[in-house]
């Protein structure tokens, strides 16, 4: 335990970086607790609206009182029955009818503080209204509008409906509320409307002390027609929006509901006296920005976040240093370096860790130089089994040609013969080196036709393309002759004369040679086989030659080198060889 707490210990230091990391979960859980306390504050705010909205709601009942008081003062009063009902009446009786209505008119209205005006037309195509102005619109056509048709529908309803413009002088040119209520005798007959105008700007007053910029207002009425709204643009228009909770609240016969999300929060208040709706939208964002400088806590919760991650970071990556350079230093030993060790520094596990890397190091180096050496003389010994394979079957065919031309006393090509045999040998066996030049290589390979030329004539012509810049390049000694020889003695059978090309040329940074014959070809089955280096026999390209040939060259360069083989019966053979440029 004890070694595990040292100062310079990766434990102690990761367990300072843990500290630090529960610290910042603390910062992180005192930000969310501050959250839930605006959320807290949201409700809390909320819950203010609501009393303001009973106070909205007070305003407009006492209105809507006064409204009513007028309306029991007309329908009680005989003299409007008589004005609106009664055709033929005496001049006399028709003055003092009309000076009765105007007196109780002004009773009726002397408590009433709000700026409304009172219009009331009878059936009969009389009219009254409470003010020195005129009307703007015929009454038999604004008995024909759609809010003395809806008033006459219900008449037992008071009935709150907007209409863009109205209909006096004061009010032709503003947006207006129409109050309207249906005059009934005790028989239910209708006999008049009374309508009452106020200015949508005037009933505004009821609640434009509840809009703020953080929130929205809205008055509908039974129709969910939007009377008065603090958004003008809304005004006149069918609000669907808080259609189903105002259902929901009649269903429930509630008066009010208060609806939270995480964005907004919607005050519904029915005003079930009237049939009006007030909806109110508070924008939780914006009211928490008036209550918190939000900005200003993000930037404070930003630059200490910021330090602390500047903190741990300068913490790990100085506690990491060493493990970094220790993984560097295990790169490199994957790339082939062998010879790296690694300073013995930092916490203790990662001394610990690079002295055990050095050891490796060490071992891993040491066993590597035994086998490369073991490989090297692995090598050795394959490729000198190779050259003793090629030799003993390359100098018994070349004996087997001299005998013969001795046989049939020919002294002049058998000593012509000799010279090139011996010249070979001086080549292949008496210089032990494992690569020769290009050049040699084919001197090698025209001596060998030479004989060959003197033993079977010249049926078989050999010609070489050989590109200059290619002579002093270093190849395996004896790695053309094998292929030279099967086409000599399998690719023109039964005497038939045909013609050998060697090309020898750059390409990219490689040596392609090219042996072409002419010869009778490979059938596609027998190719198959020499390609999967199964044994043939009397074949063209049988014997241990072609598949020594290519193995050498693979134990030499690497698979990526050595023949490819391609050949169609009855037109020819073409041996490609591909070598690394080596001079």
């Amino acid at each position: 335990m004890k070694k595990n707490l040292k100062t310079n210990s990766l434990f102690f230091k990761i367990l300072c970086v843990v500290v630090a990391g529960v610290i910042c979960v603390s910062v992180s859980i005192s930000y969310i607790i501050i959250n839930i306390s605006k959320g807290i504050f949201t409700d809390t705010y909320s819950d203010s609206q609501k009393k303001i909205f009973g106070q909205v709601n007070d305003k407009i009942y006492d209105f809507h009182g006064e409204l009513v008081k007028v309306i029991n003062s007309v329908n009680s009063h005989r003299a409007f029955k008589t004005y609106f009902t009664e055709e033929n009446l005496e001049v006399e009786e028709m003055s003092q009818t009309i000076f009765d209505l105007k007196r109780q008119m002004k009773s009726a209205l002397a408590t009433n503080t709000y700026d409304i005006s009172v219009l009331i037309l009878g059936l009969n195509g009389s009219s009254f209204l409470n003010r020195s102005e005129l009307l703007t619109i015929r009454p038999n056509e604004i008995l024909s509008m759609d809010i003395s048709q809806n008033s006459l529908g219900k008449s037992d309803t008071i009935l709150y409906q907007y209409l863009e413009n109205g209909f006096t002088s004061s009010t032709k040119d503003e947006p207006v509320i129409v109050i309207t209520k249906t005059l009934n005798l005790k028989d239910g007959e209708p006999y008049g409307i009374i309508y009452f105008t106020i200015k949508e700007k005037d009933f505004e007053k009821f609640y434009d002390y509840f809009t703020l910029e953080i929130n929205d207002v809205v008055l509908l009425n039974e129709n969910n027609v939007v009377l008065s709204s603090n958004k003008k643009e809304n005004i006149g228009d069918v609000q669907e929006e808080f259609k189903e909770s105002i259902e929901e609240l009649v269903s429930k016969e509630e008066l009010s509901k208060i609806y939270n999300s995480n964005k907004n929060t919607i005050l519904i208040q029915r005003l079930p006296y009237c049939n009006l709706t007030i909806c109110g939208t508070v924008d939780n964002h914006k009211a928490l920005g008036k209550m918190y400088d939000i900005g200003n806590i993000m930037l404070i919760c930003f630059v200490i976040t910021l330090c602390i991650l500047i903190g741990i970071f300068l913490i790990v990556r100085q506690m990491t240093k060493p493990l970094y350079l220790l993984t560097e230093k295990m790169s490199n030993v994957r790339d082939g370096k062998f010879d790296e060790c690694i300073e013995v520094s930092g916490p203790e596990e990662v001394k610990e860790l690079s002295a055990t890397f050095n050891y490796m190091i060490k071992d891993l180096n040491k066993y590597i130089h035994e086998l490369v050496k073991v490989q090297k003389e692995k090598r050795a010994a394959e490729i000198h089994a190779l050259q003793m394979q090629i030799n003993p079957h390359y100098i018994f065919n070349t004996l087997s040609s001299i005998k013969w031309l001795i046989w049939q006393g020919n002294n002049d090509k058998s000593i012509s013969a000799l010279d090139s045999f011996i010249n070979l040998l001086r080549n292949t066996i008496s210089k032990t080196d494992e690569f020769i030049t290009i050049e040699d290589e084919i001197e090698n390979i025209k001596n060998y036709v030479f004989i060959n030329n003197i033993r079977y004539g010249d049926r078989i012509k050999v010609e070489y393309f050989i590109m200059p810049d290619c002579n002093d390049y270093l190849v395996p000694k004896l790695i053309l002759q094998p292929f030279i020889e099967n086409s000599f003695f399998h690719g023109f059978p039964s005497d038939e004369e045909g013609k050998i090309q060697v090309f020898i040329k750059e390409q990219g940074e490689n040596i392609k040679i090219e042996i072409y014959d002419n010869g009778v070809g490979i059938e596609e089955e027998t190719l198959e086989k020499v390609k999967e280096k199964k044994e043939t026999k009397n074949d063209h390209f049988s014997g241990i030659g072609v598949n020594n040939v290519d193995s050498r060259i693979k134990l030499i360069y690497g698979n990526e080198y050595g023949i490819e083989i391609k050949s169609k019966l009855n037109k020819g053979t073409t041996v490609t060889i591909l070598l690394p440029m080596k001079k």
